[in-house]
């Protein structure tokens, strides 16, 4: 059965390539039941697409190998994509924040155009069909399951996260005997867990404008407790750079506040500071335990060592890092194909001919707010119009 091109997953990258390519027979291949399931599940299921702003800016949300994906975002930028969307039926809306999302905020919407003009485009799509070969023949086209044979194929299988979807680096084992140089996958975009948690009994309080650092890395954002782990923002997008042992530190206030001066205040010390630090209140009574200040107390009397203390934990609450949540709940994935692989404004790969690696497979993970998506759209983009 021969074709001209197939691709290998039915996700984010591998529908938006098909729904930008028009072909005389193209194939894609769905390991699960049905196509995106991941995509499905983006933005809790509201499809965060992108961000809004200049896509200069996008450079600096993909950690050390941002400045390598320049000319991909450049090419297939944020607002290619808004344009996209918008002059074929799925109108879009912007938060405040500048996050991108479908105005019916229905990942739903998002997945049901792209099959369509994937199929318009001349793509058969297969679900059900997981690859467990690929080879490249004498003639320079690829075989595909010992069954299908195209002259290019796409890898756009995904990484590790969310493996139920899917997306489970089943893939990279038959990479790696091509050749390809595979970047141990790990989990990005997940919650932290660390040595001696204390906050297990207050999961669902989240802060805001926390400071993170992570050796070396310091980072600001939002900041939610969970009950074993820390997450939100500011931690998911410093994920990619834990490892087992490193050091945590957390800043629950801005970095130049002080304590208020309690003097002759007649509040309790959990209700005055709680108060005067706009923090939850069952947060303040857990720090105000942990230094050693009974809640109760009169704030007015605590000694300058106990308030020491307690600002300490405030300013500098310091953990070891044990791991993270694992791939089950990690929203992307570091590691994969190796970039030195790939021609980055085409996405084939050098020494392979007619092989594409788009999407999360690379090497490469974004910070929270549509950058993961942005590039797997782009990768995507680009392999499509290579020709």
């Amino acid at each position: 059965m021969k074709y001209e091109r197939i691709i290998i997953g039915g996700g984010a990258a591998g529908l938006f390539c098909a729904a930008s390519c028009p072909v005389d027979k193209g194939l894609i291949l769905e390991k699960q039941s049905s196509p995106g399931q991941k995509l499905l599940l983006s933005g809790s299921g509201q499809c965060n697409l992108t961000h809004n702003g200049s896509i200069k800016e996008f450079i600096g949300h993909y950690g050390e190998n941002g400045s390598r994906i320049r000319s991909a975002l450049y090419r297939g930028n944020n607002l290619l994509l808004m344009k996209f969307f918008t002059e074929n039926g799925v109108l879009l809306e912007e938060r405040e924040d500048g996050k991108i999302f479908p105005k019916s905020r229905k990942a739903g919407d998002v997945l049901n155009l792209l099959l369509e003009l994937s199929k318009k485009n001349g793509w058969e799509l297969r679900a059900d069909c997981p690859v467990d070969s690929l080879e490249q023949k004498e003639d320079g086209s690829f075989l595909v399951n010992r069954t299908y044979v195209a002259d290019e194929v796409i890898i756009a299988t995904g990484g590790c996260s969310y493996p139920d979807t899917g997306s489970d680096g089943n893939l990279f084992p038959l990479l790696k005997n091509l050749g390809l140089k595979i970047i141990p996958p790990r989990p990005a975009l997940v919650p932290l867990t660390v040595r001696d948690y204390p906050y297990g009994g207050l999961s669902g309080i989240s802060f805001q404008s926390v400071t993170a650092k992570l050796d070396g890395h310091r980072l600001t954002g939002d900041l939610l407790l969970t009950h074993g782990s820390f997450s939100g923002p500011v931690i998911l997008n410093l994920a990619r750079w834990a490892k087992p042992g490193s050091e945590l530190k957390l800043c629950y206030i801005p970095g130049e506040s002080h304590l208020p001066s309690a003097s002759g205040d007649r509040r309790q010390a959990l209700t005055f500071f709680s108060e005067e630090l706009n923090l939850p209140r069952r947060f303040t009574e857990q720090i105000l335990r942990r230094g050693g200040i009974e809640p109760s107390v009169k704030a007015a009397s605590l000694s300058g060592s106990r308030l020491k203390t307690f600002q300490a934990f405030l300013k500098e609450d310091t953990f070891q890092v044990t791991g993270t949540s694992g791939f089950s709940s990690a929203m992307a994935t570091a590691g994969g194909v190796c970039l030195d692989e790939v021609d980055l404004k085409t996405f084939e790969c050098k020494n392979i001919p007619g092989l594409f690696i788009i999407g999360e497979a690379l090497d490469i993970d974004g910070d929270t707010g549509g950058y993961n998506l942005q590039f797997a759209f782009s990768s995507g983009y680009c392999a499509a119009k290579h020709v």
